[in-house]
């Protein structure tokens, strides 16, 4: 069986505005109680560290979840295509309740590791099947703007999550912050089964174990291990084991070779690639916001890691106040999703929403990069609603442009291949961000106090306060920490003047075509990117 299956066939079924007031709402409380997940602890971060003794490894919190969310997103597609949309749905969400109920149950850090690389395969599948649901359900000049209000429910769930998980940590304690996503993930599952619309397909006379020979699981297998061993070196490099030593080389040289296996089975054996080629093909624009997702990821996922460490560890707010200094952002990127995805829909056009978020996220960057322990509240506040923009006109606006630039019957592998390339992103910069934080204070402090001590101060407010300091040590600890996140801040920043360079140079396809010569065509050659560039 190859891509002309009955199997991958009729997916999408356009529904009525009426039917769509109905099945949207599941799709929207679906996500936010995804992004609710990943949010919810960035505030209880430090009290887990205290608790598990967790120390410098404090990033694989983060990372743990995100380098499986991200090696789960290219077979994600092509699952779904297989499988059905809802049934891929409701496994996504019951892995995810599960995995947040052992959260709650772990006792040692490797025990929340695992746990939280388990959550990570559902939410990670649920943020694309989201989309990819959305995508089969409305037509192309409708999607801006359910795309636009998807956003506000991405946006209330990075908004609540750090306030929720921050007020559960001070109450009750961290173990919280997991547990309250199970009932709510039941309650999505029960809503979803019975609104969602029933599909007539061909793949029904199918059975599953036919389905799974369909599954490109050399691909899946060697991306899934080339990420995470390129991933645990760079987490790791200089604070608990060197850059040169054969570990972290072997790690690095392993993970490389597999991640080339796995592109040569893509784009020469797979008979269903999770990577086609072709996706390469649609041209400049269309490739220029595939690979934007990388920055996009690495800025977003690295602030929400770092933005709490800075309030708590720097400023010593509560977990319930760094929680709240967050809103800004979140509020406002809830806001600009929504009224970016009317603003595409009315004016046909993506790319000046784009351009606008990666400026305002560039002047969000260069406001972090002098922050310090007694900066303004007001300038807080500020700088995050500069960040709320960027993220709202970054996020779906880009994906809007992908489906613009791109077949039909390329929707959820292109949709895969987006969210693997952001959150990949996402777990490189939270892991980078990890890296550079230790090595700093390692390098400032360690005259002074013990590693092991440093390892502590690099994740835990509550062990600063623990112990028996001078004023003066006390002020040595607050300074190192601002000079390391002022490092973390100034990369970010260049990052944003490369997003900003990278969407000046993309073509703005429209919304008024569903991609008439391509879907014709199927495949698109060279010939066609370049008269589809010059249009």
């Amino acid at each position: 069986m190859d891509e002309s299956t009955p199997l991958l066939q009729n997916q999408h079924q356009y529904l009525s505005q009426r039917r769509l007031l109905v099945v949207f709402p599941a799709l929207a409380l679906i996500h936010f109680i995804s992004f609710l997940d990943q949010t919810a602890i960035s505030t209880s971060l430090p009290a887990i560290a205290a608790s598990l003794d967790i120390g410098a490894s404090i990033s694989w919190v983060g990372a743990s979840f995100l380098v499986t969310s991200t090696s789960i997103q290219l077979i994600n597609g092509r699952l779904s295509d297989i499988f059905g949309r809802k049934a891929s749905l409701v496994a996504a969400i019951s892995i995810m309740g599960v995995a947040n109920l052992l959260c709650g149950l772990s006792t040692t850090p490797i025990e929340l590791f695992a746990a939280r690389a388990l959550a990570g395969f559902g939410a990670g599948a649920i943020n694309a099947l989201v989309q990819i649901a959305i995508a089969d359900i409305t037509t192309l000049e409708q999607r801006g703007y359910y795309f636009g209000i998807m956003g506000v429910a991405v946006a209330l769930g990075n908004g609540l999550g750090p306030v929720i998980g921050g007020l559960l940590t001070q109450a009750v304690g961290w173990r919280w912050a997991f547990w309250f996503i199970c009932p709510l993930c039941v309650v999505a599952i029960g809503y979803l089964v019975s609104v969602w619309p029933v599909s007539h397909t061909s793949s029904a006379e199918y059975q599953i174990w036919d389905k799974l020979k369909l599954v490109d699981w050399a691909g899946a297998l060697t991306s899934l291990f080339g990420i995470a061993l390129l991933l645990i070196p760079i987490s790791q490099g200089g604070s608990t084991q060197d850059w040169g030593s054969p570990a972290t080389v072997a790690m690095f040289v392993a993970g490389g070779v597999l991640l080339g296996v796995f592109l040569a089975v893509e784009f020469q054996f797979a008979k269903l690639p999770l990577l086609p080629a072709r996706l390469f093909r649609y041209g400049r624009s269309t490739n220029i916001l595939i690979f934007v997702n990388i920055i996009i990821g690495w800025i977003f996922w690295g602030t929400m890691f770092v933005l709490p460490l800075y309030l708590q560890n720097v400023r010593s707010l509560s977990p319930a106040q760094a929680g709240a200094l967050t809103l800004p952002m979140v509020i406002t990127h809830g806001l600009t999703s929504g009224l970016t995805g009317i603003l595409i829909s009315a004016i046909g056009r993506y790319k000046p929403i784009i351009v606008t978020g990666a400026v305002c996220w560039v002047l969000g960057a260069i406001g972090k990069m002098d922050y310090h322990q007694t900066t303004p509240v007001w300038r807080i506040i500020v700088v995050g609603v500069f960040d709320g923009v960027g993220v709202g006109c970054s996020m779906q606006p880009v994906l809007v442009g992908l489906f613009a630039g791109s077949d039909a019957q390329d929707r959820a592998v292109m949709t895969g291949l987006r969210n693997f390339l952001r959150d990949f992103g996402g777990a490189t910069g939270t892991t980078v961000s990890g890296a550079i934080l230790s090595n700093l204070l390692l390098s400032q402090l360690k005259s002074v106090f013990s590693p092991a001590l440093i390892a502590k101060l690099t994740s835990s407010a509550f062990a600063l306060k623990d112990l028996d300091l001078s004023d003066e040590e006390r002020n040595m600890i607050s300074q190192a920490y601002t000079n390391g996140l002022h490092a973390i801040f100034t990369f970010f920043a260049v990052l944003s003047a490369v997003y900003v360079c990278a969407c000046l140079c993309i073509h703005d396809y429209g919304l008024r075509r569903e991609n008439g010569k391509r879907q014709q065509s199927g495949i698109v050659g060279p010939s066609t990117v370049e008269s589809s560039e010059n249009e």
